[in-house]
């Protein structure tokens, strides 16, 4: 019988669901056939949506506490990213 709590089990989905995430962006990048690409990404949003799902559920429960970010530091990152898009293009 497992001693682990229901915290440790969505604490090591998160965790799994988060290195997957990072598995998936890795082999995109590198992979040249549209449909392995195209596989990949379909991959990786699921595992994102996933990752979410387990944040929610924790979030939800207590064992995962985040604070609001201010308004002036959220429109700063997405001024930020929106930047670095911009110049990529």
């Amino acid at each position: 019988m497992s001693n682990l709590t229901e915290k440790d089990m969505l604490h090591d989905m998160l965790v799994l669901e988060k290195d997957i995430v990072k598995y998936y962006g890795s082999y995109l990048i590198e992979a040249s056939c549209p449909e392995l690409r195209k596989t990949l990404n379909q991959n990786m949003q699921a595992s994102a949506d996933d990752q979410f799902s387990v944040f929610n559920a924790m979030q939800s429960r207590g064992y995962y506490s985040v604070k609001d970010a201010p308004e002036q530091e959220v429109a700063q990152a997405k001024d930020k990213f929106g930047n670095m898009l911009g110049a990529m293009n």
